[in-house]
């Protein structure tokens, strides 16, 4: 059974904590402003969360109070990507916001307000969770989500791939577009890049980024953004600027299913088929593609 600490120890406790207390809250003689004695209050309460032997150097940064800021992830000239850790839960999370020199930019703004917004509606395992939109302190509006982990990219990078990791991602990306389809979206940009992997689990495979999302029916055209255009990814009939139909979701898929190929370590036999439904979904008429999501996972399972 675990000892309470004895009266002895609990003094000497209580002694350390109100000499720690002063240096907070005072430099010498001196009272700390108030905003200075705050971050060194947060700096130290998170060190106690995590167990830390000691305060890590460097200024810790918090989001809304809450939000541990852990490491840019990615920086474009539009959007940057943040991971956080909440410092009462310990989960890690994601924060997406615009970048400093667009800060101000309407259009930029906005767009990522209606981001937030479809992606709270969307609600399946396989699709990242937005979870809250906020203000930064300087303003920005930034969207938290769920930390779905690396890039699809980032583990084909990593190494070779087995057949049953083909079939397992793409059932994990045919049901989360399933799930977006039927809320009436085209997601409009999949690629690897926007394909999360959690835990480096292929039936966790999570969709992410819904900025690109389109009504069906809808153009960019009818939105104050440039046509989305991942090279090698984007369906011909967005390149054109036709209106969003399902079917442009699914050739997205055929070429992310046809780069997992590339990657694949399993004999040629074993991936005949997978490659005739990579090219079935690939076709760049879209009448002659599968004609949903759940059509275009019935052929690989069957397979």
């Amino acid at each position: 059974m675990t000892r309470e600490p004895d009266s002895k120890h609990m003094r000497e406790i209580a002694a350390s904590f109100a000499g720690l207390l002063r240096l907070l809250t005072h430099d010498g003689e001196v009272e700390r402003p108030a905003d200075i004695r705050d971050r060194l209050v947060d700096r130290l309460r998170d060190a106690l969360d995590r167990r830390m032997p000691s305060i890590p150097d460097g200024e810790a940064t918090f989001v809304a109070g809450t939000f541990l800021v852990e490491a840019i992830i990615h920086s474009h000239e539009r959007t940057e990507i943040t991971r956080l850790r909440h410092r009462d839960l310990g989960t890690s999370h994601a924060l997406k916001t615009t970048s400093a020199d667009r800060a101000n930019e309407a259009v930029t703004r906005a767009m990522l307000l209606r981001e937030a917004r479809i992606g709270m509606t969307l609600h399946h395992p396989n699709l990242v969770a937005v979870q809250l939109a906020i203000r930064l302190v300087d303003g920005r509006p930034a969207i938290i989500m769920e930390w779905a982990g690396p890039s699809l990219s980032q583990r084909l990078a990593a190494g070779s791939i087995s057949s049953a990791h083909i079939r397992q991602s793409m059932k994990s990306l045919l049901l989360g577009l399933d799930a977006i389809h039927a809320a009436g979206y085209v997601h409009g940009d999949i690629s690897p890049a926007n394909l999360l992997l959690c835990d480096d689990d292929f039936e966790r495979l999570k969709i992410a980024d819904f900025g690109t999302a389109l009504e069906h029916g809808a153009r960019y055209s009818d939105l104050d953004i440039a046509k989305v255009a991942t090279p090698g990814f984007t369906a011909p009939e967005l390149f054109r600027g036709e209106a969003a139909d399902p079917r442009a979701d699914l050739y997205s898929a055929g070429c992310v299913m046809n780069m997992l190929l590339e990657h694949c370590s399993d004999t040629e036999d074993a991936m005949v088929e997978l490659k005739s439904t990579a090219r079935n979904l690939m076709d760049h008429s879209p009448p002659k593609r599968p004609p949903s999501a759940m059509a275009a996972l019935q052929l690989i399972t069957e397979n």
